[in-house]
């Protein structure tokens, strides 16, 4: 059956809680916290030349990538830059994967025909 507009009416509170919600991921330095990003964020990251740093980088809420101190410590030119210094190569693009796939992105949505009832 499909969705009414009651129910989601009745669900709106949850669906605005889900889209804030926080997610631990186990990385090579241990579980970071990180929030989904929003459509308009993903659209912005899309463009950008090393786009799964900055994801990382944006969305990692603990430990906080963008501290100062933590920056200096690591001697990085960018702000970015401390994605790869903390992180195995392989590792940032998974992250990036897990942090957009937490949002839905690359989601497997189930389809079948719509029938109509008749009587």
């Amino acid at each position: 059956m499909a969705v009414s507009v009651q129910d989601l009416i009745k669900q709106k509170e949850t669906i605005i809680a889900k889209k804030k919600e926080l997610f631990d991921l186990t990385t090579s330095i241990g579980v970071i916290t990180v929030q989904k990003p929003t459509r308009s964020f993903v659209a912005d990251a899309i463009d950008l030349k090393d786009n799964d740093a900055y994801i990382v980088y944006e969305m990692t809420q603990t430990p906080n990538l963008k501290d100062a101190k933590l920056q200096e410590a690591y001697g990085c030119r960018e702000p970015t830059d401390i994605v790869a210094k903390l992180f195995d190569a392989g590792e940032v693009i998974a992250i990036s994967k897990q942090i957009l796939a937490n949002a839905g992105y690359g989601k497997e949505i189930e389809a079948k025909v719509h029938e109509d009832v008749k009587n």
